[in-house]
């Protein structure tokens, strides 16, 4: 399920506003795929998701070559997924259980619903309607206009869950399996580590751009903060507006009360909210680019000389800081936790169906008998 979830998860948004739902009054087919009618109307939604595709890249469609190049790509499309179509119903994938036909139908019902209302708020907005019977009749007549009910929703569901079972279908042979996850894992590893094992900007550079860092260089610190809001347009002002606090805070870590005690007391920083920071904490290395300046030199001052100690207080856009030196973070692979294991074994399953699909659609179109109208 979980799979399949991940891949209805786009899916209905804004059904309802998709010129391709529209229904045809003439809908004639534009080619014989073993057999099988390919409709004008499948192959014009895949047409006009293509023309929008090149038109956004600033391709000239007005250029008759260029307009019948993408054509032909979707025409092709159209029939392969056809022809997909066709595999996944000789594989039994849209035989569904009545439990697995419960949830298409509960889902698809509530993604009716949801869409309906959504196209209710925008005539509110956009039409000044106020009456809900109004609202409610606008709505579900707009749904007609372009054929789209109940069943349409609850139909993408029992496709889509099809097209679970056909992913499953085409990598039998090769499940995804903890070996594998490992194995990719540990080749992750090996090629961040020389990527960033020496270079701790590169490497907060790709965790923030969604690269795969998955090596931390040695020299990380695990720092948790006090938060406080202050008053003042300068860093003077700030410390001043809230000194008698500052000065409390220190005389009671100076007495030996834990840091963590007074961050639940004082500090005003969301990410404390999660009890499991507490012990992990920001990751803060002398050649940090996710951190203010001043945050990092507070880390590494003299003051922060080992674990245990705390800085003075300091200003910020955002508030007075004080820090706390909670541990070194040893150098090493990022751990394979639960989410990251998950994350690990969905890319290699897309990968896996993607380049099984690929080598099934070649052998399914070479095996066919198309006539194209």
């Amino acid at each position: 399920m979980k799979h399949i979830c991940r891949i209805l998860s786009a899916l209905l948004a804004l059904m309802l506003c998709l010129p391709g739902c529209m229904a045809e009054a003439s809908d004639p087919a534009v080619a014989l795929v073993n057999g099988e009618e390919l409709l004008y109307s499948t192959y014009a939604s895949i047409e006009n998701a293509y023309l929008f595709q090149y038109e956004s890249a600033g391709v000239d469609l007005t250029d008759p070559t260029n307009y019948a190049y993408v054509q032909d790509l979707a025409l092709t499309y159209a029939i392969e997924q056809q022809l997909v179509v066709q595999d996944m119903r000789a594989q039994g994938c849209y035989e569904l259980d009545a439990e697995t036909e419960a949830w298409c139908v509960e889902q698809g019902k509530a993604a009716y619903e949801q869409a309906l209302a959504e196209v209710g708020d925008m005539m509110r907005e956009t039409l000044g309607l106020v009456e809900e019977s109004d609202v409610t009749e606008y709505a579900l007549s707009y749904a007609a206009s372009l054929n789209v009910t109940e069943e349409t929703y609850i139909d993408v569901y029992r496709t889509q869950y099809a097209a679970a079972k056909y992913q499953e279908w085409l990598i039998r042979e090769q499940p995804v399996t903890e070996a594998d996850v490992q194995a990719a894992y540990e080749a992750r590893v090996e090629a961040s580590k020389g990527l960033y094992g020496t270079d701790a900007a590169a490497f907060e550079t790709a965790a923030v751009n969604g690269g795969e860092a998955w090596y931390r260089p040695a020299g990380y610190r695990s720092i948790l903060q006090i938060l406080l809001p202050a008053e003042g347009a300068t860093e003077a002002e700030k410390l001043a507006s809230v000194q008698e606090t500052t000065d409390a805070i220190t005389a009671r870590l100076a007495q030996g009360e834990p840091f963590e005690s007074l961050i639940r007391e004082f500090g005003t920083d969301p990410s404390f909210s999660d009890e499991a920071f507490f012990s992990t904490g920001y990751q803060v290395h002398r050649d940090s680019v996710l951190w203010e300046e001043a945050f990092v030199a507070a880390a590494f001052s003299a003051e922060m000389a080992e674990p245990g100690c705390w800085s003075k207080p300091f200003a910020s856009d955002i508030g007075v800081h004080i820090l706390y030196y909670l541990a070194d973070t040893p150098e090493g692979p990022v751990a394979l936790s639960e989410e990251l294991y998950d994350a690990l074994a969905y890319v290699i399953y897309t990968e896996r169906t993607q380049a099984a699909q690929e080598a099934r659609i070649e052998e399914l179109t070479a095996s066919a008998v198309i006539e194209i109208y």
